[in-house]
């Protein structure tokens, strides 16, 4: 009788764990591969020059992403095909196990595959508070009715509106196109020299298809 194995690939880029202190994240029953020089795509490979396969109910452990150097695309392809051979894929750091039928946990490894490309890329993290500076919000469907009433207030204009949400005024336009197409959406051009009146905001919003009074 077979029974499923366990094979761990070891391997080291710069910046992520030892080879040392993975294998001290290893149980005693895991089958080691010390990659050296070798890719992780290269795996199956290795294991044959030992005499060893991958079989379905087998499961290749990696104890953290930024170990493998490769490329967030080729990770991911070695990974859907050894999940396609019913391997299961366990990811030490941050505590992944993937089985072949478990799509549970697609969202952490995607987050874990955004960890990795940051790492080899040097992409800069946003802060632990989670705040995105600079960013601006997006405005959502459900949100229709507040800025319908926003925009409807007495003296309201569209760009102090797109203000308030956080967006810009294009934005407002744009989500205004979409979402509200009983809305006519009406932009003046500030012209020079016309007096204070035409120096203000240069977008009104207005209701309904009736309003066809010259801007």
């Amino acid at each position: 009788m077979n029974l499923s194995k366990t094979v761990a690939f070891l391997a080291e880029t710069p910046g992520s764990p030892t080879v040392e202190s993975q294998k001290k994240l290893l149980a005693a029953d895991d089958e080691v591969v010390l990659a050296g020089k070798h890719k992780f795509g290269q795996l199956t490979e290795l294991l044959a020059r030992n005499g060893m396969a991958l079989k379905t109910g087998d499961r290749v452990k990696v104890i953290d992403l930024t170990c493998l150097g490769l490329s967030t695309v080729s990770l991911i392809r070695v990974l859907t095909n050894l999940l396609a051979d019913g391997i299961s894929v366990e990811i030490v750091q941050p505590g992944i196990v993937i089985t072949p039928r478990d799509i549970a946990k697609n969202h952490a490894l995607l987050d874990a595959l955004d960890g990795h490309y940051r790492h080899m890329h040097g992409v800069k993290t946003h802060p632990a508070d989670g705040v995105q500076q600079g960013r601006r919000a997006l405005l959502h469907e459900s949100q229709l009715p507040e800025i319908r009433a926003m925009l409807d207030k007495p003296g309201a204009k569209a760009t102090e509106v797109a203000k308030e949400l956080g967006v810009g005024r294009s934005t407002l336009f744009n989500y205004l196109d979409r979402y509200d197409g009983g809305r006519n959406v009406r932009r003046r051009k500030k012209a020079p020299k016309r007096g204070a009146q035409d120096a203000g905001d240069d977008a009104h919003v207005t209701k309904g298809e009736g309003d066809q009074s010259a801007a």
